[in-house]
C-alpha cells in the first residue's frame, strides 16, 4: 500500500514529457542514441511520459516505429505508446496519428516536448494547431551550432558531420523558430560530450535488461566511433536532452540568440541582432552526470 502511495506522489510531482524520436538502433551502422535517451526517459522518476512519436530521420518511419514500440513493449512504465509520424520532410503540414494524439494529451495536460530527431511532426502540429501549440511549455532540440565552425570529431577532427535533425528539414526548423514556444538547444557539439567507452558497454552489459539491451545492440555502432572517427567512444547525443529535463541542476544552460541562415542551418550567437531569437543552451554538464547516466540506464 505504501509502495502504491509513494508511486502516485512521484508521478503527481513529475514533469510531463513529450518525446518525438527517430529511434533506430539494431540497425547496421545506425546511431543508437535515441535508445539510450528513451531508456534513460523510462528510468527517470522526474519525468512523466505522456506520449512518444515517431519520425523519419536515423531509419525510415516504419522501422523508428516498430523499434519504439519494441522499447516501450519491454522496459517503459505501463500506459506509455507511441504513434507514427512523419515519413519525410514532405509530411510538412500534413496531420498523423502522432500529431492528433499529442494534441488529446494537450488538451489534458501542458507538455515539456523533447525533440530527438527532425522537427516535421513538431513543426507540423505547430502549423495545423496554432493554438493548441502554446500549451508546450518548451522544446527541448538536439540541434544548432555555433557561426563558422564545423561539427568535427576525431583526433585532428577530421570526421565532419551535418547538425543532422536540422539538415533533414529545415523548413520545420524555421517553423519551430517563429513559433515562439521556449527553446532549450542541446547542441550536438556540447552533446557529443557525452559517450560512452568499451568499457562502459562491458558494465551495462551486466547491469539489468534495459542496459544489456542496449549494450548488445551497440557494438557495431562503438567499433565505427573508435575504430573508423578514431574517437574513445561513442557519442550518445540525445541522452542530454533527456536529462536536461529530468536533472537541470546538471546542466550549465546559457543564453543564446538563433536563427535559421540561407543554406538552412540554424546558427547560434552570444549577440541579438535583427532576425534572431533568444533561446536557452546547453553549455555544458556536470562531470557527474554521465554516472547518473550509467546508473539510470542500469535499473532494473
Amino acid at each position: 500500500m505504501f509502495a502504491v502511495i509513494f508511486a502516485a506522489a512521484r508521478l503527481a510531482g513529475a514533469e510531463s514529457v513529450w518525446i518525438d524520436t527517430d529511434v533506430s538502433i539494431g540497425s547496421p551502422f545506425r546511431e543508437v542514441d535515441d535508445a539510450y535517451a528513451l531508456v534513460l526517459a523510462f528510468h527517470s522518476p522526474e519525468l512523466r511520459i505522456a506520449g512518444i512519436s515517431a519520425s523519419y530521420g536515423n531509419a525510415p518511419l516504419a522501422d523508428t516505429t516498430r523499434i519504439a514500440r519494441e522499447l516501450v513493449k519491454r522496459f517503459a512504465p505501463s500506459g506509455v505508446r507511441v504513434f507514427a509520424g512523419a515519413n519525410s520532410p514532405n509530411d510538412l503540414g500534413r496531420p498523423t496519428e502522432a500529431n492528433n494524439a499529442l494534441g488529446n494529451i494537450l488538451t489534458e495536460c501542458s507538455v515539456t516536448y523533447i525533440a530527438l530527431g527532425p522537427l516535421t511532426n513538431l513543426a507540423t502540429f505547430i502549423e495545423l494547431h496554432p493554438d493548441m501549440a502554446r500549451r508546450i511549455k518548451r522544446v527541448i532540440f538536439v540541434g544548432g551550432h555555433a557561426d563558422e565552425t564545423e561539427l568535427a570529431f576525431g583526433p585532428k577532427a577530421t570526421f565532419h558531420i551535418h547538425d543532422a535533425n536540422v539538415f533533414k528539414d529545415p523548413r520545420a526548423a524555421a517553423v519551430l523558430l517563429r513559433s515562439g514556444i521556449p527553446i532549450t538547444l542541446a547542441s550536438v557539439a556540447t552533446a557529443g560530450n557525452l559517450s560512452l567507452t568499451k568499457n562502459d558497454l562491458r558494465d551495462l552489459a551486466h547491469s539489468g535488461a534495459a542496459a544489456n539491451y542496449l549494450a548488445q545492440r551497440s557494438k557495431v555502432w562503438l567499433w565505427f566511433w573508435t575504430r573508423f572517427v578514431g574517437t574513445d567512444g561513442g557519442p550518445i547525443f540525445d541522452a542530454l536532452a533527456v536529462m536536461a529535463a529530468a536533472r537541470p541542476a546538471l546542466v550549465s544552460i546559457d543564453r543564446r540568440y538563433v536563427r535559421m541562415d540561407n543554406g538552412g542551418n540554424m546558427i547560434l550567437s552570444s549577440n541579438l541582432t535583427t532576425g534572431r531569437r533568444r533561446v536557452q543552451f546547453c553549455r555544458s554538464f556536470a562531470p557527474n552526470l554521465k554516472r547518473v547516466v550509467l546508473n539510470r540506464l542500469g535499473k532494473q
